[in-house]
């Protein structure tokens, strides 16, 4: 392991900009970090998915399982399907599995006629389409496998539901800011959902297939797709080898004293995190309010750094650990001098069509995210947000 001090690579000053317009977090400044528990803006309406049929694809994940517990908190008769493992349960989900609240199907979404015979057993009115494998450092060395589980997953679910099902009503497809790829220049963050799309990842261009074999379907077949690109979703349920999940894994050994040091990647990336509780109140409300066919950001409108987050992350937890850069870690576009990826999104549009503004801040994410790997079992299940019909 090849490791370097953090100060070595991070580049406070490419950032001024940023943070001089107020896009980028700093975390010297407590009004940036915001306040937990603000008055939050328009939520999911229970009255519209009570006794609704609805069918999450990737329900073993940390977004499709958050989605099932707010659908059955609602009313909703739900199902969820997952891939075949060798595990005896699926830990996000076991627990509606056990209370006989959640249907779920083992399916493999690449088998056109395992899926069309789901959506002809099941007739959801509504479909969330979770599925994919979204770890982009896989993409990069698995492309084939990637392209395969992610586009033909989803053109399967749309042909099935085109033909199979016309009562369905909305088919959320979840896309991603890294359909976004290259950032030609800061000037372009934050980005809109006009801005050219330049991905720079077998995932990314898997997510904008998605998008467009979703737009083919609702514009030839008036199929009712609704396009969510969502920027980075973070909080409990986060995957181990995703970012913000091995920041916090790596707090928590620091905080059970079985280490004394934080290593990470990129320092120079931006990031615009939601919590995950926040981006899912959003993509339901995407299927209950928004224009079919059309793209929206989901994101908080602000970024911070990676290398801000690291030590935001001990800040918070009180932590005093040396921060380190492993280069294996760096993604190939990421090992040359500029040292600079991410996002930063502009989340107005969807905004002004639903109401939703997020609720929670990045010292949340932190905070939920370590006591969830302290006790996976033990965490709450999302309901503490007051859903009204």
């Amino acid at each position: 392991m090849e490791l370097i001090l953090i100060d070595d690579l991070f580049n406070k000053e490419k950032f001024q900009g940023l943070k001089a317009s107020g896009h980028l977090i700093d975390i010297d400044k407590n009004d940036d970090l915001g306040q937990s528990g603000k008055p939050a803006g328009a939520l999911p309406s229970a009255s519209f998915w009570k006794e609704r049929r609805v069918l999450v694809t990737g329900s073993a994940g940390m977004v499709g399982s958050t989605i099932i517990d707010l659908m059955i908190g609602m009313g909703a008769e739900v199902a969820g399907t997952v891939k075949r493992h060798a595990l005896p349960d699926y830990p996000n989900v076991q627990h509606n599995v056990d209370s006989g609240k959640l249907r779920l199907y083992e399916v493999d979404m690449t088998d056109y006629n395992r899926v069309a015979s789901l959506i002809k057993e099941f007739e959801p009115e509504y479909i969330f389409h979770q599925a994919a494998e979204s770890f982009v450092p896989t993409s990069l060395q698995q492309p084939s496998h990637v392209v395969l589980n992610n586009c033909v997953s989803t053109t399967n679910l749309l042909e099935a539901a085109t033909k199979e099902d016309k009562s369905i009503k909305g088919i959320q497809l979840a896309c991603s800011s890294e359909q976004y790829g290259f950032v030609k220049d800061m000037n372009e963050l934050p980005v809109k959902e006009t801005n050219e799309l330049r991905p720079t990842s077998t995932y990314a261009s898997t997510k904008v297939f998605t998008e467009f074999i979703g737009k083919s379907f609702f514009y030839t077949y008036g199929t009712p797709s609704v396009i969510t690109r969502t920027f980075n979703q973070e909080g409990p349920r986060r995957g181990p080898q995703f970012f913000t999940a091995r920041i916090g894994h790596q707090i928590k050994d620091i905080l059970s004293g079985k280490s004394d040091k934080i290593v990470m990647g990129n320092p120079n990336s931006v990031r615009d995190f939601t919590h995950i509780y926040d981006s899912v109140c959003a993509q339901i409300m995407a299927q209950e309010k928004c224009d079919r066919g059309v793209a929206y950001n989901i994101c908080s409108g602000k970024g911070i750094t990676t290398g801000d987050y690291a030590r935001l992350a001990a800040r918070t937890w009180g932590v005093k650990a040396d921060i380190y850069i492993d280069k294996k870690l760096l993604r190939p576009y990421e090992r040359g001098e500029a040292l600079f990826d991410g996002f930063i999104g502009d989340n107005r549009k969807f905004v002004e069509k639903t109401g939703w503004t997020p609720n929670r801040t990045v010292v949340d994410i932190i905070r939920d995210g370590v006591k969830f790997y302290q006790d996976p079992r033990g965490f709450p299940v999302f309901g503490g947000l007051n859903i009204r019909g």
